[in-house]
């Protein structure tokens, strides 16, 4: 294995002064309106089980029809300046290089057929998927072979970055990288970042460069930071944002065993009613496989139930917790357009087949988005289409409810 430096000399002898192409509109700012794009680089297709378990060739397959899912003037039409697109790193990583070389022409295709329709994108990596581990696991210090290899091949996905115009396109280095807020000892998730930025700089001057914080990303780790980086204007921040994650996340099998049961919380408060949301849950947990910590799980879930309610969460406390963002931002003088939460959203209530009080999602996503524009932040919702979080019906077509949730144009949905 290279050393990151040697590496990253070898690939910067083929870069020219001032790399990078002029800037469409250098006065205008992209990420506005956008939305997470899955379909294309989030989850590879792999082959075998178990510790068997590989990325398949191609990892990622059928690139143009799932292009062809969509229809980009209409969703511009709708209101969508930019996508997300999420790139599992791990086929890259575990490849040949005429894999990482494949996967990249694949990654260019799907970027200009957007930039043709005059969308912006975000690129950002997710550390492999194959062999479930937290980000952090990468992140084993600045010549631990993980993290080498790792950056290696974020630097690859930099140097096709470079070559679109100048803020029509941008990379964030690593998704929701530390659990932790601030690392107590060693090195800390910012020490990381701060090295990354440093060598993406040299190889592609002006791209435009994500930057966020522990804590999944989330408002508690972004008000954290405070560096020079936040002062240059070729980076931007990135947030998350899932709060209340008792409503954001209810019936969520992939978090803790009590969000998994959790169905009924209704957006805001006082919209329902405690005593219902703990009945619909009850009859939810009947439904899970056994388990021996169902009881704890089910006790678990009323308590945070009661919470929820006793607080009478809604617009009003989702304002204070985004106030939070807006104070840090004034301390750190960042403009209010290079803040853009890259995640948000809440999840579908299915009970079975059916989706349970759909007004309150809708009234979630108004609510966060409305307010995250009043401070001038960009959003990106996550997703547009597939899974829980998506914005369509069936995934056959946009939810037009939705969509003027978001305050998108509805009557122009494709």
């Amino acid at each position: 294995m290279l050393r990151i430096g040697a590496c990253l000399f070898a690939i910067g002898i083929f870069v020219a002064a001032g790399a990078g192409r002029a800037a469409e509109d250098p006065g205008q700012t992209p990420f506005r309106h956008g939305a997470s794009l899955v379909e294309f680089f989030r989850f590879p297709k792999t082959e075998g089980d178990g510790a068997s378990k590989s990325y398949a060739h191609p990892a990622f397959p059928d690139i143009a029809a799932r292009l062809a899912l969509f229809d980009w003037d209409g969703l511009r039409r709708t209101g969508f300046d930019n996508f997300r697109l999420p790139l599992d790193l791990g086929p890259m990583m575990d490849g040949s290089e005429k894999d990482r070389k494949s996967i990249m022409a694949e990654l260019t295709t799907v970027i200009a057929e957007l930039r043709r329709h005059d969308l912006a994108v975000l690129v950002t990596i997710f550390p492999p998927s194959i062999r479930p581990a937290l980000p952090e696991t990468y992140l084993d210090g600045f010549d631990g072979p993980r993290f080498r290899l790792y950056f290696e091949n974020v630097v690859r996905v930099a140097e096709v970055l470079r070559e679109f115009p100048v803020g029509a396109v941008a990379l964030e280095p690593m998704n929701e990288p530390q659990s932790d807020c601030r690392k107590v000892s060693g090195l800390d998730w910012t020490d990381y970042q701060e090295f990354m930025i440093g060598w993406i700089r040299r190889i592609a001057p002006e791209l435009t460069l994500f930057l966020t914080g522990g804590c999944w990303s989330s408002i508690d780790g972004v008000v954290l930071l405070d560096s020079d980086l936040l002062r240059d204007k070729r980076n931007f921040v990135s947030v998350h944002f899932y709060d209340p994650v008792i409503f954001t996340h209810q019936t969520a099998g992939w978090t803790t065993p009590f969000l998994a049961g959790t169905v009924g919380v209704p957006y805001p408060a006082s919209a329902g009613i405690a005593a219902k949301t703990i009945e619909l849950t009850r009859e939810r947990f009947k439904t899970l496989p056994p388990s021996p910590d169902r009881a704890a799980a089910l006790l678990k879930s009323a308590i945070e139930i009661g919470r929820y309610f006793s607080r009478d969460r809604g617009r009003a406390t989702m304002a204070k917790s985004l106030r939070r963002v807006a104070d840090w931002q004034r301390r750190q003088q960042i403009p209010s357009d290079r803040i853009v939460f890259t995640e948000f959203g809440a999840m579908k209530q299915l009970m079975g087949p059916v989706e349970n009080d759909k007004a309150s999602r809708a009234r979630w996503l108004h609510d966060a988005s409305s307010l995250m524009e009043e401070h001038g932040w960009g959003w990106n919702v996550w997703v547009l289409r597939d899974g829980p979080f998506g914005l369509y019906v069936d995934y056959r077509e946009l939810d037009t409810d939705l969509l003027r949730a978001l305050g998108l144009n509805a009557a122009s949905a494709p």
